[in-house]
């Protein structure tokens, strides 16, 4: 059975899908886009094989290379969704390009263990960077991430909480205590320099 691919000016899908069954419960998909034809190798006698199949089998020794390869580092799991198949495929097939690339481009030969390691790192990195500046963030899952990223921790007031002191302003029977932070130098500006003497002379009859 064959399946051909509409090709025009506004579409551009010249393509081939032939269905082959060379015995019964067997059933081979192949998508070519060299071939635009349903021609049969005569060659293959009873068995009435597409030149896609005999084309295929000629060429087929880097592709079971790259199978084999595939499988070896393989990112899919088992699952019934087809698209997440089809993703998993093209994923460990660039990951088999990018190391191509990578080899050729600087001349340093690294096993594919070591390249997927160093790719997978990479890529998730600039994801590590934002979640680590989310402010409700725990702050041992961010200690976590500034190990895994090399960050220097930027302290917080909610780090930087020694004890906790009574007010100064409060009478006795309010009791109140508040949290004091050191290892800060704010500057200070001229509202809440105006505002602090302003407090101070609310509050001076307390003292």
């Amino acid at each position: 059975m064959f399946a051909y691919g509409e090709d025009s000016d506004e579409n551009p899908n010249k393509c081939l899908l032939v269905s082959y069954v060379p015995k019964r419960n067997k059933d081979v998909l192949l998508l070519s886009t060299l071939h635009d034809d349903s021609k049969i190798n005569d060659d293959t006698g009873d068995a009435f094989k597409p030149e896609v199949i005999t084309d295929y089998n000629l060429t087929r020794g880097g592709v079971d290379v790259v199978d084999k390869m595939k499988s070896e580092y393989s990112t899919a799991r088992f699952s019934n969704r087809w698209p997440y198949t089809v993703f998993c495929g093209l994923l460990n097939i660039s990951t088999i390009n990018s190391q191509i690339i990578y080899r050729e481009n600087t001349k340093n030969i690294i096993t594919r263990r070591q390249f997927i390691s160093e790719l997978s790192k990479l890529l998730v990195m600039p994801h590590l960077y934002r979640r680590s500046q989310i402010p409700g963030l725990p702050y041992l899952l961010s200690q976590k991430i500034r190990n895994i990223t090399g960050e220097r921790p930027t302290p917080n007031r909610d780090q930087a909480t020694q004890a906790k002191v009574r007010c100064e302003f409060c009478p006795l029977r309010k009791n109140r205590v508040f949290f004091s932070s050191r290892g800060f130098q704010n500057e200070t500006s001229e509202e809440e320099t105006f505002s602090s003497e302003i407090l101070d002379e609310e509050f001076s009859m307390f003292r």
